[in-house]
């Protein structure tokens, strides 16, 4: 949903141009089943609103879970980075910074 703060809004002078995307909260189910929030700019005529089949109350509470969760995708994934494999969640340690040597 869109939740970006004052100076996010698109229209919002930035240097020479305007910002023409929204800051939007994402409420996302990790793999292990937490959920977690992240944020995603998204271009607004690319944003789709929830379907107006979905009951109000329902709407207002998904707002407050992604508005009242308090751990994000980043403490998640630090959290889980020593688990975590290619294989199982995507994560690609950073190579190591050490050069060949010469003799």
């Amino acid at each position: 949903m869109p939740n970006p703060a004052s100076y996010y809004w698109p229209g919002t002078p930035i240097s020479d141009a305007e910002i023409g995307w929204w800051q939007c909260t994402a409420l996302l189910r990790m793999r292990d089943g937490e959920q977690v929030s992240g944020m995603v700019a998204v271009l607004p005529e690319t944003f789709t609103a929830l379907p107006s089949t979905l009951p109000r109350r329902q709407q207002l509470r998904l707002a407050h879970r992604a508005r009242s969760t308090e751990r994000d995708a980043y403490l998640w994934g630090r959290d889980h980075k020593a688990e975590c494999t290619p294989e199982f969640c995507g994560y690609v340690p950073e190579a190591t910074n050490s050069a060949p040597t010469t003799t």
